[in-house]
């Protein structure tokens, strides 16, 4: 079963959330989409389907700017996605639930990560290639970097980004959230991934305080 839901944000933008299971006990799961992807990615979709099966609500949402949600993907930055997941536990606490795991893959990981270390409610995280480094797009993809701030956007397959995403990701420490928590982290990464480097989850697992790091081969 999975019911539709419609959850304001902190700048009052509708974020388009469905829930697999009931709610109404005090534990659910949240899971983060990537960058440019959706709450209907089909992993996402079968961990919540995964977390329903064994009894634990799991909430899929869409990220301003993103699929079902209002907003501007131009706007995109770190700070906003905290503050669009912030609203979600906020709203599911008021749904009775006081723990809550968190699953992100990409970009989505690192929100899971920097929002745990925010929110003691969150008592659990598992990553799929988190990015451990958002300020280091300039040393990653420096052409494309310099390209973004002379045009004061980057161009992407689902649209234009603004240069504010580069400046607000320089000022976030994802591997300084995995090592304050207290709650497990699972992280899995793919040894060939050829956009977020595996030494992300090396430094992601060795930073918190209990991890479990899985690579996948190929």
């Amino acid at each position: 079963m999975t019911e539709r839901y419609e959850v304001k944000n902190t700048r009052g933008e509708r974020l388009a959330v469905a829930v697999h299971g009931q709610l109404g006990g005090e534990c659910a799961a949240v899971m983060c989409h990537g960058m440019l992807s959706t709450k209907d990615s089909p992993k996402h979709v079968r961990v919540a389907e995964s977390m329903a099966s064994l009894g634990i609500p799991a909430v899929r949402f869409d990220f301003a700017g993103r699929g079902e949600s209002e907003g501007s993907l131009f706007e995109m930055t770190y700070t906003r996605e905290l503050e669009d997941l912030q609203s979600i536990i906020e709203w599911l606490a008021t749904n009775g639930v006081r723990r809550v795991g968190l699953f992100g893959s990409s970009m989505g990981g690192a929100i899971a990560l920097l929002a745990a270390a925010r929110d003691e409610r969150v008592v659990a995280v598992a990553t799929v290639a988190a990015v451990a480094h958002p300020g280091a797009l300039v040393d990653r993809y420096p052409s494309h970097v310099a390209a973004w701030r002379r045009d004061g956007y980057g161009e992407t397959d689902e649209g234009r980004i603004g240069a504010a995403f580069l400046d607000d990701a320089a000022g976030h420490d994802v591997v300084w959230a995995a090592s304050v928590l207290l709650a497990p982290v699972l992280v899995i990464h793919g040894t060939e991934d050829e956009i977020i480097p595996l030494s992300d989850a090396h430094d992601l697992a060795c930073a918190a305080r209990r991890a479990r790091l899985i690579e996948v081969d190929d």
